[in-house]
């Protein structure tokens, strides 16, 4: 099958089409035939194999998976023993870590059927970004248990979200508002519209000087590392939580020495710092994809680009041109 790959860490000129092996599943997991898939900045960083302590899993001297890619949408076309809630023929989304193919593995627990009436430019916006977003907003929900998918208690709630404008920050945004949160969300001054349109009701320019960002803050989602986790905490109302997912930092560690730089709790005013790592969640897409279905949220796209020009997709996600989710549509892979 032909897929886009990089044999090497480096920038997108690293990237080409080449033919490789097509993927078999194993337990638990699942084949997808790949209508569409989308641009993240985790695609970016594997490319560059940033920050390099990750490439103790990925591998330290050229990566050890050669096709990029996390967001899918698809045809299931094989399915592998257990599993059971998806079958032959089933339109799926979900996550991959190898996504920018004709064809993908992916673990069935990641997975999610598309909703009737999301088309698969839709449905490969939401996977990695949105689910990492509904974890945010529930990890942020003072008392609400791990497993507590109900973001309902966000009613009234003031959120702010920092990096509003990027793929996760777009959808915590659409999600926390479409619950009844009061957002504020921070972005460039040319992307502050965008953030409005996404359901913002108030937006911060943080490139202008001494925008003050606001307090009083229930919630803070942090996906941009622009401004301290200690000047951040500062903003949150009493017993508020401040929910950190973001990989600015160094190139060698990444945000470590910043997550480090911040006690994990104030107790003279009970303010909260919490990390995220998400993890794959094919029910909190399920979730997601509910409220695309019911028009409470709408992902919002840059545009649509061929998979074999995945490189220059790439270029444009880094130059920070696109507006929305970049996708690409794997029936045009060369």
């Amino acid at each position: 099958m032909r897929a886009v790959v990089r044999r090497r860490y480096g920038g997108p000129e690293r990237l080409e089409v080449a033919d490789v092996h097509e993927p078999v599943p194993g337990a638990g997991e699942v084949v997808v035939r790949v209508a569409t898939s989308a641009v993240n900045a985790a695609d970016a960083f594997m490319l560059r194999g940033e920050p390099r302590i990750a490439r103790a899993a990925f591998g330290i001297g050229r990566p050890s998976q050669p096709v990029l890619g996390r967001d899918i949408a698809g045809t299931v076309t094989a399915v592998g023993e257990g599993v059971t809630d998806l079958a032959l023929g089933d339109r799926i989304h979900g996550e991959s870590d190898a996504a920018w193919a004709e064809f993908a593995v992916l673990p069935a627990q990641a997975a999610a059927r598309i909703p009737r009436g999301i088309d698969l430019v839709q449905a490969a916006a939401l996977p990695l970004p949105g689910v990492t977003a509904m974890q945010a907003l529930r990890m942020g929900l003072a008392g609400a248990a791990a497993s507590d998918r109900d973001l309902t208690p966000l009613d009234g709630r003031k959120v702010l979200v920092t990096g509003a404008s990027g793929n996760v920050g777009l959808l915590a945004v659409a999600i926390a508002a479409a619950h009844g949160a009061r957002v504020t969300g921070t972005a460039s001054t040319a992307r502050l519209g965008l953030v409005q349109q996404a359901g913002a009701e108030h937006v911060a320019d943080r490139l202008h000087p001494g925008v003050d960002y606001g307090v009083g803050f229930d919630l803070i989602v942090d996906l941009t590392g622009h401004r301290t986790l200690a000047d951040l905490m500062t903003r949150l109302a009493p017993r508020g939580t401040l929910v950190s997912s973001t990989g600015a930092g160094g190139r060698t560690l990444g945000p470590l020495p910043r997550i480090a730089a911040v006690g994990a709790r104030d107790l003279a005013t009970r303010r909260h710092l919490r990390v995220l790592a998400a993890r794959r969640d094919g029910a909190d897409l399920a979730a997601l994809g509910r409220l695309v279905r019911d028009g409470r949220v709408t992902p919002i796209i840059d545009g649509v680009m061929p998979m074999s020009a995945a490189a220059d997709a790439v270029r444009r996600f880094e130059a920070g041109q696109a507006h929305g989710r970049i996708i690409l549509d794997a029936t045009r892979l060369g």
